[in-house]
Formats: C-alpha cells, sequence, structure tokens
C-alpha cells in the first residue's frame, strides 16, 4: 500500500513545507479532514483507520460542522493518505459521536455512538473495481431502557461469529453508569444481554467524575475485556462457550493509575497478533507501559513493561498510545513524544523491548497558528507493508481540529535522531 506525503495538500493559511529535511526525521503533511469535533480521528480505544486490500486508506472519522447536523461520521477514502473524499455518512450522529471500525476482507462494520442515546451496528462493503461503498445497512444495538445512554462503545467477532458490542451506560435519572455488554449470535442474528456490570456493581460514581471505556478482544477459546474505571484499568474474560450470560472472570488490576482531570488518561490500546497473544498499551502521569498476555500460559506479564519512564524521559509526557500488528512476529507502537509522533517496533516474543524506530515532527506547521499539544494518533491495528499514521492537531483557540499525515517502512525505518 502506499502513502506518499510529498503530496502535500496545504488549507487555508497554513505554512507548509514541500521538502522533507535531510536528517532522519519525517516532516507530518496536513491532510483534507478537518471538524469542529475534538473527536476527529481518534477517541480512546477504538480503531478508525484501515486498509483494503487494493492499497487504499479509509477512515470513519467525526467531521461535525462539515457534514451536516445529524451525520457527523463519516467514511472518507484515499488514495495518499492526504487528500480524502466523501463515501456515507452515518446518520444520527453529532460532534460527540464515536465510532469503533474492522474490516474483515472487503465487509466494514461499525458500531457508534449516536445522538439519540442508542449505540448502532452497521456494515457496508467495499467494491474495489469501482473504488467505492455500498450503502450502510444499519440496526439498533440493545440499551435497557430508553432512559439510558449508550456511549463509547466497543465490538469484537468471537471465535463462533457472534458479535460483542460492549459500551459505557448511563442512567440519566440518576447520572450512575457502567460498563455493560451485549452479544448477537451468529445464527440467530438476535441480540442477548451478558446480565453483568464491569467495573460499577454499585453504581455509585457519577457519569463525568468517573472515566470509563472497554474494548472486546478476541481471545483463543474465549472473550475478554481491558477496561478503565476512573484511572484505573482492569481485565477480565470469559470462556467462548456457554450463553451470553456465562459469568466473566473477576477483575484484574492492570494499572493503578493517577487520579487526574484528564479525560483521556484512561486511554489504552489492545492488539492481537497471529498466534493469540493480547498486547494492551496504556499511559500514566507521563509513563507508557505496555503489557502481554501469552496465548498458551493465559498469563499477562507480573509488572506492565515500561516503554517510556517519567523519569528518564521527562519531555516525552505520552498520553496516546496505538498498537499494531504487523504481521509475522513483529508490533509497532505509535505514540505522543511531546507534541511529535514517535513509533517503537518490538518482536511478539515475550520481554521483547520496543526501540524507537521513526520520529515524526512538524516543523513547517505556524505554532502562532495551530496547536499540537494534544496530538491524537491514528494507525491502522492491522496494516501490511508501509504503514500511514494521523495526528490531529488544532487551532489556537481549539475550535478547528485537522489531521497530518506521515508514513514510515518498517523494513528500513529512518531512525529516531
Amino acid at each position: 500500500m502506499k502513502f506518499r506525503p510529498a503530496a502535500l495538500f496545504c488549507a487555508v493559511a497554513l505554512t507548509c513545507a514541500f521538502a522533507a529535511p535531510a536528517h532522519a526525521v519525517s516532516q507530518v503533511n496536513q491532510t483534507t479532514l478537518s471538524s469542529q469535533a475534538k473527536r476527529l480521528i481518534s477517541y480512546r480505544h477504538q480503531r478508525h483507520l484501515f486498509v483494503t486490500a487494493d492499497g487504499r486508506f479509509h477512515i470513519v472519522a467525526n467531521l461535525s460542522g462539515q457534514s451536516g447536523s445529524s451525520a457527523a461520521l463519516n467514511l472518507q477514502s484515499s488514495d495518499d493518505g492526504l487528500v480524502w473524499t466523501q463515501q456515507r455518512k452515518l446518520g444520527y450522529t453529532d460532534g460527540n459521536s464515536v465510532s469503533d471500525s474492522a474490516l474483515d476482507g472487503n465487509v466494514l462494520t461499525v458500531v457508534y455512538q449516536c445522538n439519540d442515546g442508542l449505540v448502532r451496528l452497521a456494515t457496508a462493503t467495499y467494491d474495489p473495481a469501482s473504488k467505492s461503498w455500498s450503502t450502510f445497512t444499519v440496526e439498533k444495538v440493545p440499551r435497557v431502557a430508553s432512559s439510558y445512554n449508550a456511549v463509547n462503545p466497543s465490538f469484537t467477532v468471537d471465535g463462533n461469529g457472534n458479535t460483542w458490542v460492549a459500551y459505557v451506560q448511563e442512567d440519566t435519572t440518576t447520572g450512575n453508569v457502567g460498563i455493560v455488554a451485549y452479544r448477537k449470535s451468529a445464527d440467530k442474528g438476535t441480540w442477548a444481554s451478558a446480565k453483568q456490570y464491569f467495573g460499577d456493581v454499585n453504581a455509585s460514581a457519577p457519569f463525568g467524575y468517573d472515566k470509563r471505556s472497554a474494548r472486546l478482544v478476541t481471545l483463543p477459546g474465549g472473550i475478554g475485556m481491558l477496561f478503565s474505571y476512573g484511572p484505573s484499568i482492569y481485565w477480565t474474560e470469559r470462556k467462548l462457550k456457554g450463553g451470553a450470560d456465562l459469568a466473566w472472570n473477576s477483575p484484574t488490576l492492570m494499572l493503578s493509575g493517577t487520579p487526574d482531570g484528564d479525560p483521556m488518561s484512561s486511554h489504552f490500546s489492545t492488539v492481537v497478533d497471529g498466534v493469540g497473544n493480547v498486547f494492551a498499551a496504556f499511559t500514566d502521569a507521563g509513563n507508557l507501559y505496555v503489557n502481554r498476555r501469552d496465548a498458551l500460559t493465559r498469563q499477562w506479564y507480573s509488572t506492565p513493561q515500561t516503554v517510556l519512564s517519567s523519569t528518564k524521559n521527562p519531555t516525552a509526557k505520552p498520553v496516546y498510545a496505538q498498537l499494531a500488528w504487523l504481521g509475522g512476529t513483529q508490533l509497532a507502537l505509535a505514540t505522543n513524544l511531546a507534541s511529535n509522533t514517535g513509533v517503537y517496533l518490538a518482536q511478539t516474543s515475550a520481554g521483547a523491548a520496543f526501540k524507537c524506530a521513526e520520529l515524526a515532527k512538524h516543523d513547517s506547521f505556524d505554532t502562532t497558528v495551530y496547536d499540537f499539544t494534544e496530538p491524537r494518533i491514528e494507525l491502522p491495528a492491522f496494516p501490511t507493508g508501509t504503514v500511514p499514521l494521523l495526528q490531529q492537531f488544532q487551532t489556537l483557540d481549539q475550535t478547528l481540529q485537522y489531521a497530518a499525515g506521515f508514513s514510515f517502512d518498517p523494513a528500513s525505518p529512518k531512525g529516531c535522531n
């Protein structure tokens, strides 16, 4: 697949660079993506960017202010990762809507948060010949009652073909929240509740006070979930065999996080390699951690691996981190390094070290106009060949959000000098 940052697209009032410097640093270039929504390209654990077999890039982005008041979530496509064209819109979405997507062959599945309190699941099919997408087929994911809002969803498909959706459930009458899960059976196509709250047994903390999100993970012979509850992150799992309401294991504490006011401090990312090892990345108090669940022993590291230490790397300040499996035995970890973007590579074997392989900066951007201090990052979870990345930035008054892009070749990274 191809991603050519040299094909620079310049927006109004943007200072552009037309050649990368000679030293081993990439430069990000502006794309055509822009929005009034902070959730333009990345939010917590969800996935938005993917690549079809013909090498074209596709993204489900929140383009609030650009595409009408009730269809903020847009499916866009690109040949080069810089110039994006409209494909399809998802209705009942606004500037607060977030999504999670996955591509299986040419079939895209998206679960997304809607402005009517529901989570919806949609599918569309890509036609490589016409380079276009079919109209989305949309259905509602259940909720317990109309007085509950469903937000911040994720999904996965288990080994039996059942679709699982987890989301944060807000009781609008009390303000209490919890994480819930539903399963759609592969054979009957009907939804059933897991009948279990995750991280909120007593439902005592008001929404917004305690940060929550959940990522479903397909395991060999099971289903797992990484979730945040306040500043801390937990893991739970259950067997594949059994009804939707089969009990999940008691949660295991993955990170005892530092309480703070940053709504993204519960950000984490997961990816599963080809043999079923699960990797999780998360940040806290200026530290970047990675944990690994072994497919055979089903055990995580006793202590998460520290990739970046706030003591040794006080200026890095990682907050946004995303994992990708590059195929075979290689992983990529993208993170912000202050306002820049760094890419770390590692083997999938236990204890393998992550080494900085690529560094991207934004030297050509006018810092009296644009702000890179909240550099949300997006990359495909399962790329092949050259890997595209997007970095979000904004105007100084934070009223407009943009995306900049660059790429790296895992086979010959530029280094981090």
